[in-house]
């Protein structure tokens, strides 16, 4: 009788944003030196710490699955981004190292836990469940301080020092990580101000569709809107409007092209509004500076408010031309002329200096849970008989 297949035990980390600063190639288990890499780390440790033939990989963006020991040099890339690791090449990695049927745990997090997925489909996903960094070093600490929740000091007992030294640093970790998760709670708030998207609808590997809803007056919905509709190319998608709701947009393409839509927007509006803003800030100190008194002498409050409304939104669709075509230079404004009358230099020059690039502002791991959390829909191909 053959002895039963012993299937390998592989614990994978994800890499890190924060890095060595070294130039020098060095190996990458020394690499990643950020916080939450480094509790990822001390949760593998602790999961193969009674199983010597477990093996611990990093899930490096850049170069897929590397040892601890394997030499690389600093990068700067997140999964998902453009040049990042394909499935196909870590299915190939895998089956090189021999762990293409290992029992796999991933510990990182979602845009790295589905790329591992694409490998492994049945993998463990240990910090399933968790909303932000605040949840996920506290599930982290769990496994590699199960006991630092009951344990209770007795009055006669000297603490030890190390004890002492590392609590300590887990709840500075967890309070940073806590602070991180309500300002990213905070950003998500604000960015649904300008747009909001439904869950994603997977019809098949090639398509998905999704909406995308404008808040605000009908005015700033109806500009949204348009605005959305420009930027739809950047991300390989197809928009189309509804006839009983100008709010909302219908977005279709590749599961990953609209996912990624759908991140991106609200980012990319958010910026927008922030340039036309600024543009508005500089018209209002203009009202209340004495060049202006010429200019609005015998101008009724409503028809100058009816000009700040109407600067604002043309500084708007100025701030979307610049994104999306940056010129080469902006002239300037001239003294001595309402800033109605030259929205372009104001708000075009605003907009080029703090030039982004809009086709580069998906988030890879919002992204990913979108991905994640979309409905599937299994359509088959009817047989001929």
């Amino acid at each position: 009788m053959a002895a039963p297949t012993v299937r390998p035990s592989v614990i994978i980390v994800s890499c890190g944003g924060r890095k060595s600063t070294t130039e020098q190639p060095v190996p990458a288990g020394e690499m990643y030196c950020g916080s939450y890499h480094v509790a990822l780390r001390r949760a593998a440790d602790a999961l193969t710490v009674h199983d010597r033939t477990a093996r611990v990989l990093i899930l490096s963006a850049l170069h897929g699955f590397v040892a601890l020991d394997d030499l690389i040099a600093p990068y700067d890339l997140r999964m998902g981004d453009d040049g990042s690791v394909t499935g196909e090449k870590l299915r190939q990695q895998a089956a090189d190292l021999g762990i293409l049927h290992a029992t796999v745990t991933v510990l990182g997090p979602r845009a790295y836990v589905e790329a591992c997925r694409t490998v492994w489909p049945k993998l463990t996903d240990s910090l399933a469940g968790t909303r932000g960094i605040g949840e996920q070093l506290a599930k982290l600490a769990d496994i590699y301080a199960p006991g630092r929740r009951t344990k209770t000091p007795t009055s006669s007992a000297r603490p030890d020092d190390t004890t002492s030294r590392g609590s300590s640093i887990e709840e500075i970790e967890r309070r940073a990580a806590a602070r991180q998760n309500i300002e990213e709670q905070r950003a998500a708030r604000k960015r649904a101000r300008y747009a909001t998207y439904s869950r994603l609808v997977i019809e098949h590997a090639g398509r998905a569709h999704g909406t995308v809803t404008f808040p605000g007056d009908v005015a700033k919905s109806a500009a949204r809107a348009g605005a959305a509709r420009r930027f739809a190319a950047l991300y390989h998608v197809q928009v189309h409007g509804r006839p009983d709701n100008a709010r909302t947009l219908d977005v279709h393409g590749t599961p990953r092209d609209v996912a990624r839509f759908l991140s991106a927007l609200p980012r990319v509006l958010e910026k927008a509004e922030s340039r036309a803003s600024e543009a508005a800030r500089l018209y209002g100190r203009w009202e209340r500076h004495s060049d202006a008194r010429p200019h609005l002498a015998g101008v009724p409050t409503a028809q100058r408010r009816t000009h700040a409304r109407d600067f604002r939104a043309a500084a708007f669709q100025v701030v979307i031309d610049v994104l999306l075509d940056r010129p080469d230079t902006v002239p300037e404004a001239t003294d001595g002329i309402p800033p109605w009358d030259q929205v372009y230099p104001l708000a075009a020059g605003i907009a080029h200096y703090y030039w982004c690039d809009p086709a580069a502002l998906a988030d890879p791991d919002e992204t990913a849970r979108i991905l994640a959390t979309a409905e599937r829909h299994h359509i088959t191909t009817p047989t001929t008989p």
